[in-house]
């Protein structure tokens, strides 16, 4: 039997700060279909923090996650199935630094 790799699940991003304001946290590469299985947000500091996360920037439009507040030394999960194509970006918006983001999902080039 062999393993098909495209069918893994495999961490795409992080855990990597996510700076004050917006930010890119992951360009796809052109021909490849990104399968988004779960999105872990951490909140290191001592304050609640505000996040947004959107494919494509952070407009009300383009939003996957609408603004949370974490709580201090808390964490936010997204556990669905969510699709990038191609060079798609997924964008977040903090309110001030000290989260991490990790993402994990399919590579299906």
């Amino acid at each position: 039997m062999t393993l098909d790799t495209s069918n893994t699940l495999s961490r795409i991003v992080g855990p990597v700060n996510i700076a004050s304001g917006t930010s890119t946290i992951f360009t796809g590469t052109a021909s490849h279909v990104y399968t988004i299985k779960s999105i872990r947000i951490v909140n290191n500091t001592a304050a609640a923090i505000t996040v947004k996360l959107g494919i494509g920037g952070v407009t009300d439009a383009l939003l996957l996650v609408p603004p949370a507040s974490i709580d201090a030394g808390g964490w936010a999960e997204f556990d669905g199935l969510l699709v990038l194509t191609g060079t798609e970006t997924l964008q977040a918006n903090a309110s001030a630094t000290g989260t991490t983001i990790t993402v994990s999902g399919l590579d299906q080039s």
